[in-house]
């Protein structure tokens, strides 16, 4: 690893409050799938969670004692969440009816090949941010560890047996295997052979750009004493989170592992910030309203107008950078306020008020509030819509 990563996080090391915050955020964003359709800035407010979440994760990673009961941890509140988060976020907004749905498979009876169905649609079909979480922790462990595989031994079995699990169940590996073997259905040929390989690295969806980034970066910041482990650990995980559909993707584990490289570097986090942030917003369709006010870009000239139309893509990740502050800027143990606010808040007691800014959370509570918010939206869809359609 480099200094940067060698080093203590240099940001905002108060995660208990940035947890609160970043779950205030979280919660907006998921108000405006489930509640607010209408009201697409509040998933564009929505944005500022991740980095929030990532930058704690980073922070814990360089604190824990234990990374295994870390990742457990991690693991544990996952599957917990998963059927919290289908009924909570699934598109049909009745829980009754999306219940029914659910566990049609075993409505005629018991049949493995019916749980199987309704385990495959609670646990792997749409999975929860922890599942990113999880990936990307496994990664910081192949990165930091060249013994990594004895540390996450439980989690990655578990990682690969859910990609096994969804290849079979969705037919994937047959069709990959037919289509990079077509060409030597004639006998074996150096024009087959190419063509193999023109499919295997040219054709779309095409990661291997992102594995060749992961390694170049991996193989920058890991040290001398670096093990192969430290290299294709990360890059499994990426290609894990595609083939899983992962919140956020690939991505999502490639931004934590840019972040802990950066992470002992002010100007390093947020060179990764703004860089990935923008790469990232990019790629979304352009919005020309924001808050009900509409924007004629065509005024401008491009050299204005395109920086400008990046952060007005739909749901830009671009947003994302409002939270930069936070993590970047150390919070106070406790801010004080001027005087004259306790004039405002409280005339009774004059004085000068304090506001506590690093709150410490029990751990338990830390990992309670991801389940505990989609349980109060499940509860807010019931009372707005009902049980049934």
């Amino acid at each position: 690893m480099t200094d940067n990563a060698r080093k203590s996080p240099a940001g905002n090391m108060a995660t208990g409050t940035l947890k609160l915050i970043a779950l205030v955020f979280m919660f907006i964003d998921h108000s405006g799938k489930v509640l607010f359709e209408d009201m697409a800035e509040m998933r564009t407010l929505g944005r500022i969670a991740f980095p929030l979440y990532v930058w704690c994760m980073v922070v814990g990673f360089y604190r824990t004692r234990n990374v295994t009961r870390y990742l457990m941890r991690v693991l544990l509140v996952g599957l917990v969440s998963q059927p919290l988060y289908l009924f909570a976020l699934n598109k049909e907004v009745h829980i009754g009816v999306l219940m029914e749905q659910t566990f049609l498979p075993l409505a005629g009876g018991f049949t493995w090949d019916g749980l199987w169905q309704v385990l495959y649609t609670v646990f792997i079909e749409k999975p929860n941010i922890f599942l990113t979480l999880l990936l990307g922790l496994i990664a910081l462990c192949a990165v930091r560890d060249k013994d990594w595989l004895r540390k996450v031994w439980l989690p990655g079995i578990f990682v690969l047996g859910m990609t096994v699990l969804a290849l079979i169940h969705d037919k994937k590996i047959d069709p990959i295997v037919q289509k990079i073997s077509a060409p030597f259905s004639g006998g074996f040929s150096f024009g087959a052979l190419l063509q193999s390989v023109r499919i295997i690295f040219w054709d779309t969806p095409n990661y291997f750009f992102v594995i060749f980034l992961v390694i170049s970066v991996i193989w920058g910041f890991s040290g001398k004493n670096r093990g192969p482990g430290q290299v294709w650990g990360p890059v499994v995980m990426i290609l894990l989170a595609t083939v899983l559909k992962a919140d956020y993707g690939w991505r999502g584990v490639l931004f934590i592992l840019f972040l802990y490289a950066a992470q002992g570097s002010r100007p390093g986090i947020a060179a990764v910030m703004v860089s990935f942030m923008l790469f990232w917003g990019a790629r979304n369709t352009l919005e020309d309203k924001l808050f009900g006010l509409k924007f004629r870009f065509t005024l401008l000239p491009d050299s204005i107008s395109m920086p400008i139309q990046t952060l007005f893509r739909q749901r830009a990740e671009t947003y994302s950078l409002a939270g930069l502050p936070l993590i970047l800027i150390p919070f106070p143990f406790v801010l004080t306020l001027p005087s004259w606010t306790s004039w405002l808040l409280c005339p009774a007691y004059p004085g000068y008020p304090q506001i506590p800014m690093d709150i410490r959370l029990p751990k338990w509570l830390g990992y309670l509030l991801y389940p505990g918010h989609l349980v109060l939206l499940i509860v807010l869809k019931i009372v707005q819509f009902g049980w049934f359609a």
